[in-house]
């Protein structure tokens, strides 16, 4: 291939340099390749702390309230020039946020919003230049606390509304989060976040688009191409790859500069999320072509991974129900979409490698997550993520970047805003992992929360001049670019909204936050708080041990009368008053200890488990065939933190998992079983259930046992159900038992008393075959287990101690395992390895019943690493520690 007119990159990644506007001319430090931002360049000087650990947060802030510039130079080899058809352009792909790009003094970007990407035109200065002379660029990022204001100011009419953050922000175009959150810092960053370079070229490919359709038997797809080309190309020629084989190839002309072809693909493998089936993607390889017909010199490549499959939201009347479900169908097959909400995976964008969005988005699968939320507070997240997300099934709700407050709608917004989606929209719109986009986050709810009444029925100018004017982007302008560029995926106009109020229980989707803010609700309750498709819940923890150490000073001593009242403990919250209210439900169901660390974090985490498992066995019951999508997903609130905290999600900034992780993973298996004490009509009822979101039916043994938790005896064995059919992708209830009609063994005291002294697990066991006779064979392993305590916990009389848990460590060729069996009902037993950093158990904060055992196994470290296991688990009086030494 002559590759001499080809478009070529050359990275302006190296070479910068950057100071402070008010600082001497000659006062310039050494910048870290690009991306970059102030705060990375700072750090990696020693000019500023660490803002994590301790209060550091607080000697950081003067950074954001400076006007910082960036400067490189550059030349351009003179032999890159000599075809007078080219052309130069300055290529910015992100400016976070107020910036002024001059190239040897001359204007050539503006740029006021942080999700833009920006290309100028500067053959003409290149050229002018000749040849081997060196070119200065700078940019200067104005202080964007002041623009903000200024912008505040200009609009006086605008009713500036938020809960969060301050008003300022919600007049830039910027990531919100860097305005502090209430489970982040505030980080005031600026810099050339993305790449920069320069592009050289003849033509070059400005954008493509691949649709791709389904035949209704599945059997034939169709891939829309569509490509939008800059300069003097003739011809594209379009490969399909499949697994590194061409399968198909068209050859098309350019006509003003547009080309299009429909390419058929017989027998597609398609893309499903990991639940249901294998994530197959596929290559477009677009080459553009000096001549027609494919002829003449190559001018540029480029190549788009896709998937193939068909997206639905589908809402539509429920049975015995009133509202309508709202479910995504893939392929065909309707899908329960557990999974966590997503926040940018730190305040110093930069930092997040490729490698680390891999890992996070491979925790969020090792957990059963099928669903991913981007949240609208952060970012339009980096490829990186996206591509992970399409290589390992997991389906993303993306939301566009508002939240939190009443954001205008004048001109100039509206203006910034459209490019912002539609570069955007156009950039990731071919990832398969994305499957549907949405407004914003919390927006329609600020009006509710504030009690500020707007005419929902207003024409365009009404919603313009009304107290909610951005319903004129969430109804009006991203509605229409996202029907103009990618028609075949769902647009929904915020998160929560839906129903005629909009956080409705019958429509459309909810934040389930009547549990922890708003009524404070115990956790319990959380079965009668559903939603057609929960988007946010949560319940607080403290994060692991190593990782509460970097609240505290580097070196400082970490004691605390009161780890709820600890100053850096709270300061590490950015959530008003979050710690008393984990307190407070740590109190009302568990012998809390907050005088403890180790017992403060591990109190803490067991409630965050047990409200999560509460809420996922509960919602996902309801998933209950078809007519009946009565729960058809939820989103837990959060996965991921970005620095050291106490917060919402199920797992810490470094990646290491919370107890809450492990409750999540076990209550989104394929098949689950769950159980629910109830009281009707006077009676004491047990309720059984088991959930099955595979695509085949499956026949199992249901069996119920009960324990006496004091005395870890046996007092029932019930068969449930010889052979019961589990039909595929729903839930089926397996029927309610009348305790008072059980014979369990004698007992003093009251019924009350009786069943909180109980300890009930479920098991489904597999059924090897069902002959036509209806004989069955005999049941093989267990497929599912739900044991069942009394709530609240610390009714329950929990008499475990020491010698009531054996612990054996196992190897079996290169796996270490470790098996645990008790003499007594155990809750929430979790494993730990203080000297085996890196140490991963598929399975923690584990409920123990007695002739059970119970085997988990250990990755992450050689086998030699792991000195001992530290076992924590809870007990009537508080929680009871363990050391066990592995030999």
């Amino acid at each position: 291939m002559d590759s001499s007119k080809m478009r070529k990159a050359i990275s302006l990644y190296c070479g910068w340099r950057y100071r402070s506007a008010d600082a001497p001319d000659e006062e310039w430090h050494q910048a870290q390749p690009l991306p970059t931002t102030i705060h990375l360049d700072l750090l990696s000087n020693g000019q500023i702390p660490d803002p994590f650990p301790g209060m550091n947060e607080k000697l950081v802030q003067w950074v954001g309230e400076r006007t910082w510039i960036y400067q490189t130079s550059f030349s351009i080899p003179e032999y890159l020039l000599r075809n007078p058809q080219c052309r130069v352009a300055f290529v910015a792909e992100g400016l976070d946020t107020f910036a002024t790009v001059t190239l040897d003094g001359q204007h050539i970007i503006q740029s006021n919003n942080m999700f833009l990407s920006h290309r100028a035109d500067i053959t003409k200065q290149v050229r002018a230049a000749g040849d081997g002379r060196g070119h200065t660029v700078q940019i200067v990022f104005e202080n964007v606390e002041e623009k903000g204001q200024e912008l505040v100011q200009r609009y006086p009419e605008h009713n500036w509304f938020t809960f969060n953050s301050g008003v300022t922000r919600l007049a830039v175009r910027k990531a919100q989060y860097h305005y502090g959150w209430d489970w982040g810092p505030k980080i005031l960053d600026c810099g050339p976040w993305k790449p920069i370079y320069l592009e050289i070229y003849e033509a070059r490919v400005q954008d493509v688009s691949i649709k791709t359709r389904l035949n209704s038997e599945q059997e034939l797809a169709v891939i829309d191409v569509a490509l939008e080309v800059e300069g003097e190309a003739k011809s594209a020629k379009i490969e399909v790859e499949s697994e590194g084989i061409v399968i198909e190839t068209r050859i098309v002309d350019i006509m003003d500069h547009t080309a299009v072809a429909a390419i058929e693909i017989s027998g597609p493998k398609l893309w499903w999320p990991f639940t249901l089936g294998d994530q197959h993607l596929y290559c477009a390889r677009i080459t553009i072509r000096s001549a027609p017909n494919g002829e003449g010199v190559a001018l540029d490549v480029v190549t788009k991974k896709f998937g193939i499959r068909e997206v639905e939201l589908i809402q539509q009347p429920l049975v015995h129900s009133e509202g309508k479900s709202f479910y995504f169908r893939i392929n065909g097959a309707p899908i329960y979409a557990a999974g966590s909400c997503w926040i940018p995976a730190d305040p110093i964008l930069p930092r997040i490698s490729p490698s680390k969005y891999r890992d996070w988005v491979s925790l969020a699968k090792e957990s059963n997550q099928v669903m991913l939320r981007v949240w609208g507070g952060g970012i339009y997240e980096a490829d990186a993520f996206y591509d992970a997300c399409d290589e390992q099934g997991i389906l993303v709700w993306q939301d566009f970047m508002f939240a939190c407050g009443i954001y205008p709608a004048h001109t100039d917004f509206q203006t910034t805003v459209r490019k912002e989606i539609e570069q955007n929209v156009r950039r990731l719109r071919h990832h398969p992992s994305i499957v549907i986009w949405c407004g914003n986050n919390e927006d329609y709810a600020i009006p509710v929360l504030a009690k500020m009444d707007y005419d929902v029925d207003e024409d365009e100018e009404g919603i313009r001049r009304s107290k909610f004017p951005a319903r004129l982007l969430y109804e009006r302008l991203f509605p229409t670019i996202c029907n103009e560029l990618i028609p075949e995926i769902p647009y929904w106009p915020g998160s929560p909204y839906g129903g005629s109020f909009i956080n409705s229980l019958i429509e459309g989707d909810v934040h389930q936050w009547h549990v922890w803010h708003l009524d404070k609700f115990p956790y319990q309750h959380y079965p009668r708080l559903s939603g057609r498709f929960i988007t946010e819940f949560g319940m607080q923890a403290a994060p692991c041990e190593a990782t509460v150490r970097e609240f505290f000073p580097p070196g400082a001593p970490i004691t605390a009368a009161n780890y709820t009242e600890d100053t850096h403990v709270k300061w590490h919250n950015k959530s008003e008053g979050a710690p008393e209210n984990l307190e407070q439900y740590c109190v009302d169901n568990i012998p809390f200890d907050n005088t403890c660390l180790a017992g403060y974090i591990y109190g803490t985490q067991l409630i965050q488990s047990e409200a999560l498992a509460i809420a996922f066995r509960s919602w996902r019951r309801l998933w209950s065939g078809p007519g009946k999508e009565y729960c058809a997903g939820a989103l837990v609130w959060q996965l991921n933190d970005c620095w050291p905290a106490m917060s919402w999600a199920i797992a810490d900034h470094n990646l290491a998992p919370k107890m809450a992780f492990y409750a999540v993973k076990r209550e989104n298996k394929p098949i689950t079983a769950g159980l629910a004490r109830n009281t009707e009509k006077g009676l004491y009822l047990l309720e059984a259930w088991a959930s099955n979101l595979t695509l085949k039916d499956v026949r199992v043994q249901v069996t119920i046992k009960a324990w006496s938790a004091r005395s870890g005896c046996i007092v029932w064995d019930h068969n449930l159900h010889t052979g019961i059919l589990l039909p595929a992708n729903q839930s089926t209830e397996l029927g309610k038992v009348d305790l008072d009609s059980v014979k369990l063994d004698p007992h003093e005291g009251s019924p009350s008393a009786l069943y909180s002294d109980l300890v009930f697990a479920i098991y489904l066991s597999s059924i090897g075959s069902f002959p036509a006779t209806g004989t069955e064979s005999q049941p093989s392993r267990t497929i599912a287990r739900h044991v069942d305590f009394h709530q609240p916990l610390k009714e329950t009389p929990l008499q475990s101690q020491a010698d009531d848990l054996m612990v054996k460590i196992l190897t079996e060729g290169r796996e270490l395992f470790v098996e645990l069996r008790a003499r007594v009902p155990m809750k929430g037993v979790y494993l730990e390895a203080p000297d085996a950093k890196g140490l991963r158990c598929d399975d923690n904060g584990v409920d123990l019943v007695p002739d059970e055992v119970v085997k988990l196994g250990l990755s992450g470290v050689a086998q030699t690493a792991v000195k001992k296991l530290v076992v924590t688990w809870l007990h009537e009086q508080g929680w009871q520690r363990q050391e066990i030494p592995v030999n």
